[in-house]
């Protein structure tokens, strides 16, 4: 039996050909040709995909109340900041209009000085301004200011020396009034030695008042103003600040210098005014 199997085998193999050296190695196959995407449909399907990426469908899906708010919020921030760039041209334009109002209200500059010795010279020189606070050849050591106006009530001085009365001064037909020893260019003479001979001003001013009902107005007022004098000015028994207004009252005492004279400031509606003149 086993001699039997070999045979067949021995035959089976004897039956079949051997292959030959040019079977054993395979042809190439033809090259499948695949297909490549068109680039130009890569970059429109890949600007389709990126622009359907951003539009608010993609957030607010299809919902159409939700995408007309978002909407309506964009157009209201865009309208916001064009709002605040007009604002900043507004403000720009308003500075740039007060500059060139302050640069015309600027002097002009003078021009440079010649080196000619004999070149007229248009400068300021001050003499006019001089000239103005000059009277008599004396000069003026006080200026009235621009508030300076003539009261309408009826101010009067009334000066005591100890206690006899002399004869009243009437302070209301002027705006201001210079109180000294030289006579010739003051209003009220003060003879004592101890005075200075541009002792001190009595100046009445435009002023803001505040009436009792809380409301405001302008009204005339009395000041008292020292020249920086030697021995100084004295209001209710205590001595002013030179170069320094202060506000006279009904029934002030003023005093100037180490004289005994008191001056009492009334007025023709004050109490205890009708006495006295009589």
């Amino acid at each position: 039996a086993v001699v039997s199997t070999q045979s067949a085998i021995t035959a089976g193999s004897s039956g079949r050909s051997s292959p030959s050296p040019q079977s054993r190695t395979r042809k190439p196959s033809p090259k499948r040709r695949t297909s490549v995407p068109d680039r130009r449909s890569f970059n429109n399907s890949s600007r389709s995909h990126n622009s359907s990426a951003n539009t608010p469908s993609k957030f607010l899906g299809s919902d159409r109340a939700g995408l007309e708010s978002y909407l309506a919020a964009r157009r209201e921030k865009r309208e916001e900041r064009e709002q605040e760039q007009r604002e900043h041209e507004r403000e720009d334009r308003k500075r740039r209009e007060k500059k060139q109002k302050r640069d015309k209200m600027k002097p002009e500059k003078t021009e440079k000085k010649q080196d000619d010795p004999t070149a007229p010279n248009y400068e300021k020189s001050g003499l006019l301004n001089e000239a103005q606070m000059t009277y008599k050849g004396i000069k003026i050591k006080y200026a009235e200011p621009h508030e300076a106006r003539i009261p309408k009530t009826k101010w009067r001085l009334y000066p005591f020396k100890g206690e006899d009365a002399l004869p009243t001064m009437y302070i209301h037909r002027n705006s201001g009034y210079l109180i000294g020893r030289e006579r010739k260019i003051v209003d009220i003479p003060a003879d004592h030695p101890s005075c200075s001979s541009q002792h001190a001003v009595i100046q009445f001013r435009l002023v803001d008042h505040v009436r009792q009902d809380g409301s405001e107005t302008k009204k005339v007022k009395p000041y008292l103003l020292d020249l920086e004098s030697t021995n100084g000015t004295f209001l209710n028994n205590e001595k002013i600040d030179p170069k320094r207004y202060y506000e006279l009252k009904e029934k002030d005492i003023i005093k100037f210098g180490f004289s005994t004279r008191e001056y009492v400031l009334l007025h023709e509606h004050s109490e205890g005014v009708a006495e006295i003149e009589n």
